[in-house]
């Protein structure tokens, strides 16, 4: 197996583990990507939202109906089009989102802690060339991380 192979395994079942983590926490990983990109993108159209995950309107829309029914997000209506409507996390489930990240970037930093120091750099910098790489591929990704931060740079979930 060469490291392409490898790298590739590593990030699937890396994902599975972040799915885990966020399972536990009650999040599905269309409810956390959602969430994620409010809290570090800022509040926004449904369909802008729907257009950034990569989904149909209605679809967006049956997942934020959950996540309000949840208390997670609100809607409202935009200001400057009564027809479209706004969705923000809501203020108490901030930390709901920032507990979800920071389980993942622990649970990997207890893996690089295993690492020599020359193995965790070179990470850095390949983690660094697929993120660049994965953002020039997919467009609604590179927006997401482009869109005027409220906090730390989004992490792929």
């Amino acid at each position: 197996m060469g490291p392409a192979e490898q790298l590739y395994l590593a990030i699937q079942h890396s994902a599975r583990h972040f799915r885990l983590l966020d399972a536990e926490l009650g999040l599905s990983p269309a409810r956390f990507s959602v969430l994620a990109t409010l809290r570090y993108g800022g509040a926004q159209r449904l369909g802008d939202l729907a257009r950034r995950e990569g989904v149909a309107q209605p679809t967006m829309t049956r997942l934020v109906a959950g996540l309000e029914r949840d208390r997670l997000v609100i809607r409202r209506a935009d200001s400057s089009d009564h027809r479209r409507t706004i969705v923000a996390l809501t203020a108490d489930r901030r930390p709901v989102v920032r507990r979800a990240r920071a389980r993942k970037i622990d649970w990997i930093r207890r893996v690089l802690r295993e690492c020599l120091a020359e193995d965790v750099s070179a990470a850095g910098r390949t983690a660094g060339r697929l993120d660049q790489a994965a953002m020039t591929a997919a467009p609604n990704l590179a927006e997401r991380n482009n869109a005027p931060a409220k906090g730390p740079a989004p992490v792929a979930s």
